[in-house]
């Protein structure tokens, strides 16, 4: 076979995969722009401030710097149960009171993952 022929046929197979290509694609625009709206409108509604009660265990406190560290209970759309961390508190009022190993249920509010602790209840020892 002739050089030229090699061309043409490469070209034209090149072709006609970018045609049905684009077809393709073409019909699934509607459908991609459709999921894309879906996505937004729920982001918009996940970005708001949130106010979580949860219940936790206090494993330490740093009042110098408004911290307690919390063994805490699913926090529902934000963090699974079991995890150990350390929340900002609102005030160091809040702080007051609480010891290492205390139950405590907490009100954690904010925009994740920017929340704080706006209440902190002692519920008994651990």
């Amino acid at each position: 076979m002739r050089l030229w022929r090699v061309v043409l046929l490469l070209n034209l197979a090149v072709a006609v995969g970018v045609l049905v290509g684009w077809l393709a694609w073409g019909r699934e625009v509607p459908r991609l722009e459709r999921l894309l709206q879906e996505n937004q409108q729920r982001v918009r509604v996940v970005g708001g401030e949130q106010t979580w009660v949860v219940k936790g265990i206090v494993r330490a406190v740093i009042p110098e710097i408004q911290i307690v560290v919390l063994t805490h209970d699913e926090i529902p759309g934000f963090m699974p149960a079991g995890m150990t961390m350390g929340f900002k508190a609102q005030n160091a009022k809040i702080l007051e009171g609480a010891r290492t190993g205390d139950v405590v249920r907490f009100t954690l509010t904010g925009v994740p993952p920017d929340v704080q602790i706006t209440a902190l209840v002692k519920e008994g020892e651990s």
